[in-house]
């Protein structure tokens, strides 16, 4: 005969579980669904700074003979930290990532998508340059010798350290990340900091001088006190930064000219960085631009230099530049030139192949 109360009973206990199951689901489903949004937010900002960091980056590569004192300023102090900038991101993202790869795997893709970019643009220049050489000058002229110098030297252009450098950090970030081997890696980056007499070979020197700036990144990530202060007090950080930047510029070289370049990398990126975040609140067409730029960073670095230098060659016969307002035209065409010239070179040419669509973006 059938307990109809155990009966009851056992059906009561299973709607209940139902409902603990359904609403522990939601609940769960809203927690996700706003850790992704933070993290979108969170992406977002990132790749607006990205964007106003390579704008600065392309800015800081047109240097006019003749140009005013004024922009010439300008230029030294977005050098204080328009690099740094991108290490510290580098280091942000590199330390949260949760894949667990095995470090000869890692290693290998990021020779794919740093070094095989750097040996096709460096052999690309290297024989342009020597191609056009024989009919016309050039700038920083190269012989065929650097087709094998670039493998210790960024020979081709002066710029591509920063790939070069960017590889063998990630190439050293592996070994220490876990643990307390950080502490170990951040002596060792603020030591090397300091090392004034670092060779030039293998981009020794600038690994050096930036080495820190990633480690400082990897130290963002884990700090929530960190974030908190990265994406807010734009203009403390401005203040703290341009102010620095006064004494330095006075400053004789030295141990504490060298700190306060440390320093200077990261409240200037700090700058940039809550300038983004205030950007991404706003949510407007500016800080949407800025983001589209920023994720085409990579392809605008590798290719600005070769458009700016059409964009030249096209203004030398135009524009003289002989005064203010002449260079704020020749200079708006420029950089404007070198920052939507590659994302079009890379829409309209590189996505056409699939090789090409992976490595230059």
């Amino acid at each position: 005969m059938i307990d109809l109360s155990q009966t009851v009973r056992g059906m009561h206990n299973r709607l209940r579980s139902m409902l603990w199951h359904s609403v522990l689901s939601i609940l769960l489903n809203k927690h996700q669904k706003r850790i992704s949004d933070m993290e979108k937010a969170r992406d977002i900002v990132f790749d607006i700074a990205k964007g106003l960091g390579i704008i600065l980056v392309v800015i800081g590569h047109y240097i006019p003979a003749g140009a005013p004192k004024w922009y010439v300023d300008f230029i030294d102090f977005i050098y204080y930290f328009h690099m740094p900038l991108f290490f510290i991101i580098a280091g942000y993202f590199y330390d949260r990532s949760t894949r667990r790869t095995d470090y000869l795997p890692f290693v290998w893709s990021k020779f794919q998508r740093l070094m095989i970019p750097y040996f096709i643009l460096s052999w690309a220049i290297v024989g342009t340059k020597v191609g056009i050489g024989r009919v016309m000058p050039v700038d920083h002229p190269v012989t065929l010798d650097a087709l094998y110098r670039v493998f210790y030297l960024p020979e081709a252009g002066y710029f591509l350290w920063f790939v070069y450098v960017l590889f063998l950090t990630f190439c050293l970030a592996p070994l220490f990340k876990k643990g307390v081997r950080l502490i170990i890696l951040s002596i060792m980056a603020l030591g090397l900091f300091f090392w004034d007499t670092a060779p030039q070979y293998f981009c020794i020197r600038q690994l050096c001088s930036h080495l820190v700036f990633f480690v400082w990144g990897m130290w963002v990530a884990r700090s929530g006190g960190l974030r908190q202060a990265m994406s807010r007090y734009p203009l403390l950080w401005a203040v703290v930064t341009i102010g620095l930047s006064f004494v330095h510029t006075n400053m004789q070289p030295g141990v504490l000219s060298t700190l306060f370049l440390l320093v200077l990398g990261i409240t200037g990126s700090f700058m940039v960085l809550s300038v983004s975040a205030w950007l991404s609140r706003l949510a407007g067409p500016v800080s949407l631009g800025l983001s589209r730029i920023g994720v085409m960073s990579m392809t605008i670095y590798l290719f600005h230099t070769w458009i700016m230098g059409g964009g030249k060659a096209i203004l030398t016969h135009i524009l003289s530049g002989g005064n203010t307002i002449e260079f704020v035209l020749s200079a708006l065409f420029i950089i404007g030139a070198g920052i939507v010239g590659p994302i079009c070179l890379y829409k309209w040419v590189w996505t056409k192949n699939k090789f090409t669509a992976r490595i230059f973006k």
